[in-house]
């Protein structure tokens, strides 16, 4: 008996003496505690400046797609938020699939029979009686209405939620931040076929709806089929709208990042310029015909920060010494 109280006690004073530094230990506070958890972080947004030269390419345009070469500003209020102005002009124009089939000699729009002809002594172009079932305008009418962009340009507030290391191949190490950004778009529209002429600019009709009277009439009194079916009125200038998008940014240095970006700006325009409403009699092309149109694009380029050496974060202990300092 007296053997097991003796064990009984020295155990107890084993687990008393395990357990009183663990004890002490909690009572004092860490001096990390409520600390980031990452210190000394490499601040490579902060309060710096960022100019972007890059290039794009339009990724939903109907019927010319664009080669965009451009420019973006950016200044950062801290790691995850700032603000930047982007400018993008057109120095491609390529035709789209669809704008090239209704281009066709083949199987297109309707030419109609050319104009000072035998079977046609008007300065138009005249719609053979095979295509007067027809819906579609004359092909002259429609280039004429149809319309491509000039240029882009927004300004929007930039949010960074996301941001961290990248590992390439397990030997190349660098930082990467994702955006999302909003804001104010702008975009311009200009005419696709500048020289193309309408019905009613070749004979001088008049498609002014405050004179009913002489709506598309001819010298001989008669009314125009093509300036009455489809009038013409290319949306062009400048269009306002919201822009938004994403993008990444991969460090290659403190100074430059490679930045890639897809960006749309909505705007509300009839880029074929002619009439798509069936409730107008006569026919007119007005901002009901219009629609929200998505002017996406894609662009790749290099951003340069300045100042060009970027801060790191310090980490305050106690009152407001950073660590380390005496």
């Amino acid at each position: 008996m007296h053997r097991i109280r003796s064990l009984t006690v020295l155990a107890a004073s084993l687990v008393a003496v395990t357990l009183l530094p663990d004890t002490a230990q909690a009572k004092r506070k860490s001096p990390l505690e409520g600390k980031p958890v990452v210190v000394r972080k490499l601040e490579l947004r902060k309060l710096r400046f960022g100019i972007t030269p890059f290039v794009g390419m339009s990724l939903s345009q109907t019927f010319v797609h664009k080669g965009y070469a451009g420019g973006k500003l950016h200044f950062d209020f801290t790691d995850w938020i700032g603000i930047q102005a982007k400018f993008a002009y057109g120095v491609i124009n390529r035709d789209a699939k669809l704008l090239k089939a209704l281009n066709d000699e083949s199987g297109g729009l309707p030419r109609g029979i050319p104009p000072m002809s035998e079977e046609n002594q008007s300065l138009a172009p005249k719609r053979q009686l095979s295509d007067f079932n027809s819906p579609a305008p004359l092909l002259h009418d429609f280039q004429s209405g149809l319309t491509r962009n000039n240029w882009l340009a927004s300004f929007d507030v930039v949010f960074k939620p996301f941001s961290g290391k990248l590992g390439l191949f397990s030997g190349i190490f660098t930082e990467y931040d994702m955006y999302l950004f909003a804001g104010l778009g702008l975009a311009n529209f200009g005419r696709h076929y500048p020289n193309a002429k309408s019905t009613s600019e070749l004979l001088g009709l008049n498609t002014d709806l405050s004179n009913p009277a002489t709506y598309c009439l001819e010298m001989n009194g008669d009314t125009n089929r093509e300036c009455y079916l489809h009038p013409v009125k290319a949306d062009t200038g400048i269009k306002v709208g919201p822009s938004f998008g994403g993008g990444v940014n991969i460090f290659l240095a403190d100074f430059a990042s490679l930045n890639l970006d897809v960006h749309d700006i909505m705007t509300y325009n009839n880029a074929a310029g002619l009439n798509a409403t069936t409730t107008d009699v006569p026919p007119k092309v007005d901002k009901q015909d219009a629609n929200w149109n998505h002017n996406v694009m894609f662009s790749l380029g290099v951003t340069f920060y300045f100042p060009p050496k970027a801060k790191r974060s310090q980490l305050k202990i106690g009152g407001n010494k950073p660590a380390g300092a005496k």
